[in-house]
Protein backbone atom coordinates (compact mmCIF):
# COMPACT_ATOMS: atom_id res chain seq x y z
CA UNK A 1 0.00 0.00 0.00
CA UNK A 2 1.12 3.42 -1.25
CA UNK A 3 2.17 5.81 1.82
CA UNK A 4 -0.18 8.48 0.76
CA UNK A 5 -3.09 6.11 0.78
CA UNK A 6 -1.75 4.98 4.66
CA UNK A 7 -1.63 8.50 5.37
CA UNK A 8 -5.24 9.44 4.05
CA UNK A 9 -6.69 6.56 6.10
CA UNK A 10 -5.13 7.61 9.36
CA UNK A 11 -6.16 10.77 8.81
CA UNK A 12 -9.97 9.38 8.24
CA UNK A 13 -9.73 6.73 11.27
CA UNK A 14 -8.95 9.95 13.45
CA UNK A 15 -11.78 11.96 12.38
CA UNK A 16 -14.06 9.36 13.23
CA UNK A 17 -12.34 8.52 16.65
CA UNK A 18 -12.77 12.58 17.08
CA UNK A 19 -16.25 12.30 16.22
CA UNK A 20 -16.73 9.18 18.48
CA UNK A 21 -15.47 11.25 21.30
CA UNK A 22 -17.71 14.39 20.07
CA UNK A 23 -20.78 12.53 20.34
CA UNK A 24 -20.05 10.95 23.82
CA UNK A 25 -19.33 14.48 25.49
CA UNK A 26 -22.46 15.93 23.82
CA UNK A 27 -24.32 12.85 24.93
CA UNK A 28 -23.14 12.93 28.16
CA UNK A 29 -24.17 16.82 28.29
CA UNK A 30 -27.79 16.08 27.04
CA UNK A 31 -27.51 13.73 30.31
CA UNK A 32 -26.35 16.21 32.67
CA UNK A 33 -29.03 18.60 31.37
CA UNK A 34 -31.52 15.56 32.05
CA UNK A 35 -30.42 14.88 35.34
CA UNK A 36 -30.12 18.30 36.25
CA UNK A 37 -33.85 19.28 34.88
CA UNK A 38 -35.24 15.98 36.84
CA UNK A 39 -33.55 17.75 39.95
CA UNK A 40 -35.57 20.63 39.79
CA UNK A 41 -38.69 18.67 38.92
CA UNK A 42 -37.87 16.86 42.42
CA UNK A 43 -37.74 20.10 44.24
CA UNK A 44 -40.60 21.20 43.24
CA UNK A 45 -42.63 17.96 42.77
CA UNK A 46 -42.75 17.76 47.01
CA UNK A 47 -45.77 20.15 46.95
CA UNK A 48 -47.95 17.63 45.04
CA UNK A 49 -46.19 14.65 47.29
CA UNK A 50 -47.70 16.38 50.59
CA UNK A 51 -50.95 18.09 48.96
CA UNK A 52 -53.11 16.12 50.43
CA UNK A 53 -51.58 17.38 53.94
CA UNK A 54 -51.81 20.90 52.51
CA UNK A 55 -55.61 21.60 51.28
CA UNK A 56 -54.50 25.07 52.72
CA UNK A 57 -52.69 25.92 49.39
CA UNK A 58 -54.31 23.36 46.69
CA UNK A 59 -57.53 24.06 45.83
CA UNK A 60 -60.51 21.13 46.47
CA UNK A 61 -62.64 20.18 43.30
CA UNK A 62 -65.79 20.97 44.76
CA UNK A 63 -67.57 20.79 41.06
CA UNK A 64 -67.03 17.22 41.39
CA UNK A 65 -69.04 16.71 44.53
CA UNK A 66 -72.70 16.61 44.40
CA UNK A 67 -74.95 19.71 45.66
CA UNK A 68 -75.57 17.80 48.98
CA UNK A 69 -71.93 17.15 49.97
CA UNK A 70 -71.45 20.70 48.71
CA UNK A 71 -73.65 21.50 51.21
CA UNK A 72 -72.58 19.04 53.90
CA UNK A 73 -69.17 20.09 53.98
CA UNK A 74 -70.24 24.08 54.04
CA UNK A 75 -72.43 23.30 56.86
CA UNK A 76 -69.35 21.40 58.93
CA UNK A 77 -66.77 24.07 57.87
CA UNK A 78 -69.28 26.67 59.77
CA UNK A 79 -69.05 24.22 62.74
CA UNK A 80 -65.71 24.20 62.67
CA UNK A 81 -65.52 27.92 62.58
CA UNK A 82 -67.74 28.42 65.62
CA UNK A 83 -65.35 25.89 67.69
CA UNK A 84 -62.23 27.91 69.18
CA UNK A 85 -59.28 26.44 68.65
CA UNK A 86 -58.10 26.16 71.96
CA UNK A 87 -61.08 23.81 72.99
CA UNK A 88 -59.85 21.32 70.03
CA UNK A 89 -57.98 18.32 71.38
CA UNK A 90 -56.51 16.51 68.80
CA UNK A 91 -56.25 12.74 69.89
CA UNK A 92 -53.52 11.89 66.84
CA UNK A 93 -51.12 13.67 64.64
CA UNK A 94 -53.49 12.94 61.78
CA UNK A 95 -56.67 15.01 63.59
CA UNK A 96 -53.78 17.74 63.87
CA UNK A 97 -52.92 17.84 60.96
CA UNK A 98 -56.80 17.91 59.50
CA UNK A 99 -57.27 20.77 62.14
CA UNK A 100 -54.26 22.86 61.11
CA UNK A 101 -54.88 22.51 57.23
CA UNK A 102 -58.71 23.43 57.63
CA UNK A 103 -57.22 27.08 59.70
CA UNK A 104 -55.04 27.25 56.93
CA UNK A 105 -57.70 26.33 53.81
CA UNK A 106 -60.47 28.36 55.59
CA UNK A 107 -57.96 32.10 55.90
CA UNK A 108 -60.39 33.27 58.39
CA UNK A 109 -60.43 37.14 59.72
CA UNK A 110 -61.48 37.38 63.43
CA UNK A 111 -62.83 40.51 64.83
CA UNK A 112 -64.43 41.48 61.48
CA UNK A 113 -67.49 42.93 63.44
CA UNK A 114 -65.83 45.17 65.46
CA UNK A 115 -62.97 46.13 62.55
CA UNK A 116 -64.60 45.27 59.57
CA UNK A 117 -62.41 47.42 57.18
CA UNK A 118 -58.60 48.27 57.45
CA UNK A 119 -57.17 51.12 55.80
CA UNK A 120 -55.35 50.11 52.27
CA UNK A 121 -52.23 51.32 53.78
CA UNK A 122 -52.52 49.78 56.80
CA UNK A 123 -49.62 47.48 58.15
CA UNK A 124 -49.43 43.97 58.34
CA UNK A 125 -48.00 42.75 61.22
CA UNK A 126 -46.63 38.75 61.28
CA UNK A 127 -45.76 36.66 64.83
CA UNK A 128 -43.87 33.42 64.29
CA UNK A 129 -44.86 31.89 67.29
CA UNK A 130 -43.84 28.00 68.49
CA UNK A 131 -44.52 27.18 72.35
CA UNK A 132 -43.73 29.85 74.86
CA UNK A 133 -46.49 31.22 75.82
CA UNK A 134 -45.27 33.20 78.88
CA UNK A 135 -43.56 35.39 75.89
CA UNK A 136 -46.41 35.47 73.52
CA UNK A 137 -48.38 37.28 76.39
CA UNK A 138 -46.27 40.04 76.99
CA UNK A 139 -45.95 40.17 73.25
CA UNK A 140 -49.54 40.78 73.07
CA UNK A 141 -50.11 42.97 76.14
CA UNK A 142 -47.85 45.72 74.04
CA UNK A 143 -49.34 45.36 71.06
CA UNK A 144 -52.87 45.86 72.90
CA UNK A 145 -51.51 48.92 74.44
CA UNK A 146 -49.85 50.37 71.38
CA UNK A 147 -51.38 53.54 69.52
CA UNK A 148 -53.34 53.02 66.10
CA UNK A 149 -52.96 49.12 65.96
CA UNK A 150 -56.24 49.37 65.13
CA UNK A 151 -55.27 49.74 61.52
CA UNK A 152 -53.32 46.54 61.78
CA UNK A 153 -53.82 42.90 60.39
CA UNK A 154 -51.91 40.62 63.00
CA UNK A 155 -51.27 37.33 61.35
CA UNK A 156 -50.17 34.78 63.88
CA UNK A 157 -47.54 31.86 62.40
CA UNK A 158 -47.64 28.86 64.10
CA UNK A 159 -45.36 25.88 63.74
CA UNK A 160 -46.95 24.30 67.38
CA UNK A 161 -50.74 23.61 68.31
CA UNK A 162 -51.12 24.41 71.83
CA UNK A 163 -54.34 25.07 73.64
CA UNK A 164 -52.46 27.76 76.44
CA UNK A 165 -50.93 29.66 73.25
CA UNK A 166 -54.28 29.81 71.03
CA UNK A 167 -56.33 30.99 74.37
CA UNK A 168 -53.95 33.76 74.10
CA UNK A 169 -54.52 34.35 70.16
CA UNK A 170 -57.98 33.94 70.92
CA UNK A 171 -58.30 36.96 72.87
CA UNK A 172 -57.14 39.33 71.28
CA UNK A 173 -59.71 41.81 70.80
CA UNK A 174 -57.69 45.38 69.08
CA UNK A 175 -57.34 44.47 65.16
CA UNK A 176 -57.90 41.92 63.06
CA UNK A 177 -56.72 38.88 63.48
CA UNK A 178 -55.35 35.76 61.82
CA UNK A 179 -54.26 32.32 62.34
CA UNK A 180 -51.56 30.01 59.75
CA UNK A 181 -50.14 27.13 60.43
CA UNK A 182 -46.74 26.27 58.96
CA UNK A 183 -48.10 22.90 58.02
CA UNK A 184 -44.45 20.80 57.65
CA UNK A 185 -43.53 21.58 61.58
CA UNK A 186 -41.79 19.08 64.11
CA UNK A 187 -45.24 18.56 66.12
CA UNK A 188 -47.23 17.57 62.87
CA UNK A 189 -44.61 15.04 61.56
CA UNK A 190 -42.56 13.36 64.61
CA UNK A 191 -41.97 10.32 62.95
CA UNK A 192 -41.06 11.05 58.97
CA UNK A 193 -39.52 13.91 57.38
CA UNK A 194 -39.69 16.92 57.78
CA UNK A 195 -39.30 15.49 61.05
CA UNK A 196 -36.74 12.72 62.84
CA UNK A 197 -37.45 9.93 60.04
CA UNK A 198 -36.09 7.01 62.52
CA UNK A 199 -33.71 5.82 59.05
CA UNK A 200 -31.90 9.07 59.22
CA UNK A 201 -28.52 9.35 60.35
CA UNK A 202 -27.24 10.47 63.67
CA UNK A 203 -25.76 13.40 64.05
CA UNK A 204 -22.69 12.80 64.74
CA UNK A 205 -22.31 9.59 62.69
CA UNK A 206 -18.85 9.34 60.42
CA UNK A 207 -19.98 9.53 56.74
CA UNK A 208 -18.19 6.19 56.21
CA UNK A 209 -20.24 4.39 58.85
CA UNK A 210 -23.39 6.09 57.26
CA UNK A 211 -22.73 5.13 54.29
CA UNK A 212 -22.32 1.18 55.57
CA UNK A 213 -25.51 1.23 57.72
CA UNK A 214 -27.19 3.33 54.56
CA UNK A 215 -29.36 5.26 57.19
CA UNK A 216 -31.68 7.46 54.81
CA UNK A 217 -28.73 11.02 54.35
CA UNK A 218 -25.89 8.85 54.38
CA UNK A 219 -24.78 10.86 51.44
CA UNK A 220 -25.51 13.98 52.74
CA UNK A 221 -23.67 15.38 55.84
CA UNK A 222 -23.08 19.15 56.11
CA UNK A 223 -19.88 21.12 56.03
CA UNK A 224 -18.57 20.07 59.37
CA UNK A 225 -19.36 16.57 59.00
CA UNK A 226 -22.70 16.79 60.93
CA UNK A 227 -26.15 15.11 59.75
CA UNK A 228 -29.02 16.72 59.66
CA UNK A 229 -31.52 17.67 63.21
CA UNK A 230 -34.86 18.13 62.45
CA UNK A 231 -35.81 20.92 65.47
CA UNK A 232 -32.76 22.93 64.29
CA UNK A 233 -34.68 23.11 60.21
CA UNK A 234 -37.88 24.50 61.39
CA UNK A 235 -37.63 28.07 62.11
CA UNK A 236 -36.05 28.48 58.63
CA UNK A 237 -38.34 26.66 57.34
CA UNK A 238 -41.08 28.13 58.72
CA UNK A 239 -39.63 31.70 58.32
CA UNK A 240 -39.41 30.90 54.57
CA UNK A 241 -42.86 29.28 54.13
CA UNK A 242 -44.82 32.05 55.99
CA UNK A 243 -43.14 35.07 53.59
CA UNK A 244 -44.44 33.29 50.99
CA UNK A 245 -48.03 32.41 52.46
CA UNK A 246 -48.33 36.68 53.33
CA UNK A 247 -46.98 37.66 50.24
CA UNK A 248 -48.29 35.57 47.43
CA UNK A 249 -50.93 32.76 49.20
CA UNK A 250 -53.66 34.64 51.63
CA UNK A 251 -56.15 36.46 49.79
CA UNK A 252 -56.11 38.99 52.70
CA UNK A 253 -52.84 39.90 51.70
CA UNK A 254 -51.54 39.14 48.63
CA UNK A 255 -52.33 42.22 46.98
CA UNK A 256 -51.10 44.53 50.12
CA UNK A 257 -48.73 47.23 48.50
CA UNK A 258 -47.89 48.12 52.24
CA UNK A 259 -45.28 47.11 54.58
CA UNK A 260 -45.65 43.80 56.49
CA UNK A 261 -43.82 43.85 59.54
CA UNK A 262 -42.30 40.60 60.85
CA UNK A 263 -42.08 39.63 64.59
CA UNK A 264 -41.12 36.76 67.04
CA UNK A 265 -42.90 35.65 70.11
CA UNK A 266 -40.06 36.59 72.44
CA UNK A 267 -40.54 40.30 71.45
CA UNK A 268 -42.44 43.28 72.71
CA UNK A 269 -43.02 46.83 71.31
CA UNK A 270 -43.48 50.33 72.28
CA UNK A 271 -46.43 51.85 72.44
CA UNK A 272 -45.54 54.23 69.62
CA UNK A 273 -44.43 51.41 67.29
CA UNK A 274 -47.04 51.62 64.89
CA UNK A 275 -46.69 55.41 64.42
CA UNK A 276 -43.37 55.81 64.35
CA UNK A 277 -43.00 52.57 61.33
CA UNK A 278 -45.56 55.05 59.86
CA UNK A 279 -43.31 57.84 59.71
CA UNK A 280 -40.26 55.90 58.57
CA UNK A 281 -42.01 54.43 55.56
CA UNK A 282 -42.80 58.04 54.35
CA UNK A 283 -39.24 58.66 55.16
CA UNK A 284 -38.35 55.89 53.08
CA UNK A 285 -40.56 56.84 50.21
CA UNK A 286 -39.40 60.31 50.32
CA UNK A 287 -35.42 59.95 50.88
CA UNK A 288 -34.40 56.76 50.60
CA UNK A 289 -35.92 54.83 47.90
CA UNK A 290 -32.90 52.38 47.78
CA UNK A 291 -33.75 51.28 51.83
CA UNK A 292 -34.97 47.83 51.00
CA UNK A 293 -35.78 46.98 54.94
CA UNK A 294 -37.52 48.96 57.74
CA UNK A 295 -36.25 47.73 61.55
CA UNK A 296 -37.50 48.71 64.59
CA UNK A 297 -35.46 46.83 67.12
CA UNK A 298 -31.87 46.90 67.99
CA UNK A 299 -29.71 44.83 70.35
CA UNK A 300 -27.57 47.26 71.82
CA UNK A 301 -29.77 49.83 72.27
CA UNK A 302 -29.46 53.28 74.18
CA UNK A 303 -30.40 53.78 77.86
CA UNK A 304 -31.24 57.50 76.58
CA UNK A 305 -33.34 58.31 73.65
CA UNK A 306 -32.59 62.42 73.89
CA UNK A 307 -30.89 62.55 71.01
CA UNK A 308 -31.56 59.39 68.99
CA UNK A 309 -35.43 59.40 69.64
CA UNK A 310 -36.27 60.60 65.65
CA UNK A 311 -33.15 59.26 64.16
CA UNK A 312 -32.88 57.12 61.63
CA UNK A 313 -29.23 55.51 59.80
CA UNK A 314 -28.99 53.96 56.43
CA UNK A 315 -26.59 51.36 56.63
CA UNK A 316 -26.08 47.89 54.28
CA UNK A 317 -28.21 45.05 56.63
CA UNK A 318 -26.34 43.18 58.48
CA UNK A 319 -28.08 40.06 60.12
CA UNK A 320 -26.61 39.93 63.78
CA UNK A 321 -27.44 43.66 63.87
CA UNK A 322 -30.64 44.45 61.73
CA UNK A 323 -32.99 41.23 62.32
CA UNK A 324 -35.69 42.17 65.33
CA UNK A 325 -38.17 44.22 63.90
CA UNK A 326 -38.01 43.71 60.37
CA UNK A 327 -40.65 45.12 58.00
CA UNK A 328 -40.18 45.45 54.17
CA UNK A 329 -43.22 45.73 51.09
CA UNK A 330 -43.66 42.85 48.40
CA UNK A 331 -40.64 44.84 46.34
CA UNK A 332 -38.36 43.50 48.22
CA UNK A 333 -39.86 39.92 48.97
CA UNK A 334 -39.64 40.07 44.89
CA UNK A 335 -35.74 40.66 45.18
CA UNK A 336 -35.18 37.92 48.13
CA UNK A 337 -37.10 35.28 46.44
CA UNK A 338 -35.36 35.66 43.16
CA UNK A 339 -32.64 34.19 44.99
CA UNK A 340 -34.73 31.18 46.18
CA UNK A 341 -32.42 28.63 45.44
CA UNK A 342 -29.32 30.30 46.74
CA UNK A 343 -31.26 30.78 50.23
CA UNK A 344 -32.82 27.04 50.10
CA UNK A 345 -29.30 25.40 49.51
CA UNK A 346 -26.49 27.29 51.53
CA UNK A 347 -25.52 25.27 54.28
CA UNK A 348 -27.28 27.59 57.32
CA UNK A 349 -30.03 26.58 59.21
CA UNK A 350 -30.58 30.38 60.34
CA UNK A 351 -32.69 32.36 58.22
CA UNK A 352 -30.82 35.24 59.09
CA UNK A 353 -27.61 34.17 58.34
CA UNK A 354 -28.99 32.68 55.24
CA UNK A 355 -30.60 36.10 53.93
CA UNK A 356 -26.71 37.47 54.79
CA UNK A 357 -25.39 35.07 52.14
CA UNK A 358 -27.88 35.96 49.60
CA UNK A 359 -27.80 39.57 49.84
CA UNK A 360 -23.80 39.38 49.44
CA UNK A 361 -23.52 37.14 47.11
CA UNK A 362 -26.48 36.75 44.99
CA UNK A 363 -28.85 40.46 44.60
CA UNK A 364 -27.34 43.16 42.29
CA UNK A 365 -26.47 44.93 45.28
CA UNK A 366 -26.67 44.30 49.26
CA UNK A 367 -29.85 44.92 50.77
CA UNK A 368 -29.89 48.62 52.94
CA UNK A 369 -31.79 49.05 56.27
CA UNK A 370 -33.25 51.94 57.49
CA UNK A 371 -32.81 52.00 60.97
CA UNK A 372 -34.38 53.55 64.25
CA UNK A 373 -31.58 54.68 66.53
CA UNK A 374 -34.34 54.52 69.72
CA UNK A 375 -35.49 51.11 69.35
CA UNK A 376 -39.42 50.16 69.44
CA UNK A 377 -39.22 46.67 69.50
CA UNK A 378 -37.51 45.01 72.10
CA UNK A 379 -36.56 41.27 72.52
CA UNK A 380 -37.12 39.88 75.74
CA UNK A 381 -36.65 35.72 75.30
CA UNK A 382 -33.84 34.38 77.45
CA UNK A 383 -34.41 31.18 76.37
CA UNK A 384 -34.52 30.96 72.85
CA UNK A 385 -32.43 28.75 70.58
CA UNK A 386 -29.12 30.34 70.74
CA UNK A 387 -28.92 30.92 74.43
CA UNK A 388 -25.56 30.14 75.98
CA UNK A 389 -26.77 29.08 79.38
CA UNK A 390 -29.03 26.43 79.07
CA UNK A 391 -30.33 25.91 82.58
CA UNK A 392 -31.09 29.84 82.89
CA UNK A 393 -34.60 30.54 83.88
CA UNK A 394 -36.59 32.16 81.88
CA UNK A 395 -37.23 35.31 84.01
CA UNK A 396 -39.89 36.89 81.37
CA UNK A 397 -40.57 39.70 84.03
CA UNK A 398 -37.53 40.97 84.92
CA UNK A 399 -37.08 41.21 81.13
CA UNK A 400 -40.26 42.97 80.51
CA UNK A 401 -39.58 45.21 83.63
CA UNK A 402 -36.40 46.72 82.15
CA UNK A 403 -37.78 48.08 78.85
CA UNK A 404 -40.77 49.22 80.64
CA UNK A 405 -38.27 50.87 82.83
CA UNK A 406 -36.44 51.97 79.85
CA UNK A 407 -39.81 53.62 77.84
CA UNK A 408 -40.92 55.05 80.98
CA UNK A 409 -37.58 56.91 81.13
CA UNK A 410 -37.61 58.60 77.48
CA UNK A 411 -41.60 59.32 77.56
CA UNK A 412 -40.85 62.65 76.01
CA UNK A 413 -38.70 61.34 73.38
CA UNK A 414 -41.72 59.14 72.06
CA UNK A 415 -44.17 60.01 69.73
CA UNK A 416 -42.15 61.92 67.34
CA UNK A 417 -43.84 63.87 64.44
CA UNK A 418 -41.21 63.09 62.38
CA UNK A 419 -37.82 61.56 61.48
CA UNK A 420 -34.55 62.39 60.47
CA UNK A 421 -31.77 60.01 58.80
CA UNK A 422 -28.78 61.02 60.69
CA UNK A 423 -26.47 58.98 58.65
CA UNK A 424 -25.84 57.33 55.43
CA UNK A 425 -23.44 54.95 55.85
CA UNK A 426 -21.58 53.76 52.34
CA UNK A 427 -23.04 51.30 51.07
CA UNK A 428 -19.85 50.22 48.87
CA UNK A 429 -18.54 48.63 52.28
CA UNK A 430 -17.86 44.99 52.79
CA UNK A 431 -19.72 43.29 55.06
CA UNK A 432 -17.60 40.68 56.69
CA UNK A 433 -18.57 37.23 55.05
CA UNK A 434 -19.90 34.96 57.94
CA UNK A 435 -19.09 31.50 58.08
CA UNK A 436 -22.18 29.03 57.81
CA UNK A 437 -23.15 27.61 60.71
CA UNK A 438 -24.07 24.08 58.87
CA UNK A 439 -27.27 21.84 59.97
CA UNK A 440 -28.46 22.52 56.17
CA UNK A 441 -26.97 20.13 53.70
CA UNK A 442 -29.67 17.10 53.36
CA UNK A 443 -31.50 17.41 49.59
CA UNK A 444 -34.47 16.51 51.04
CA UNK A 445 -34.71 20.51 53.12
CA UNK A 446 -33.58 22.05 49.78
CA UNK A 447 -37.06 20.35 47.78
CA UNK A 448 -39.38 21.21 50.54
CA UNK A 449 -38.03 24.90 51.00
CA UNK A 450 -38.06 25.57 47.19
CA UNK A 451 -41.35 23.94 46.86
CA UNK A 452 -43.22 26.40 49.08
CA UNK A 453 -43.56 29.36 45.87
CA UNK A 454 -45.24 26.18 43.88
CA UNK A 455 -47.88 25.27 46.74
CA UNK A 456 -48.47 29.60 47.15
CA UNK A 457 -49.06 29.25 43.46
CA UNK A 458 -51.45 26.19 43.30
CA UNK A 459 -52.94 28.59 46.40
CA UNK A 460 -54.01 31.74 44.40
CA UNK A 461 -57.14 29.72 42.70
CA UNK A 462 -58.84 29.15 46.22
CA UNK A 463 -61.98 31.19 46.29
Amino acid sequence: MRPSRIFKLIIVASLLVAAFFYIVKVTNKDEEVRTLEEEEDKEIDIAEEHQEDVKSVIKKEDEEKKPEESSQHEEAQQNLKSVNLSDRNPSSVQEMRSIINDVNFNQEIHNLEKFPKRPEEGIVIVVQVHNRPEYLEQLVKSLAAAKSIEKALLIISHDYFSKEVNKIVESIDFCQVMQIFFPFALQFYPDEFPGQDPNDCPRDIPRDKALEIECTNAGYPDMYGHYREAPFTMTKHHWWWKAHRVFEGLKATRDHKGLVMFLEEDHIVSQDFYATMELMAKLQQSECPECDIITMGLYDRPSNYQSVGDMVDVITWQSSKHNMGMAYTRDTWAKIRSCSKEFCKFDDYNWDWTLQHVSGRCLPSTLTTMVILGPRVFHIGTCGMHHSNKDAKCEVGKEVGYVEDLLRRNKPYLDPTGLYIKQRFDKSAVIKTMKPNGGWADPRDHRLCMSYAKMQMVGQNDT
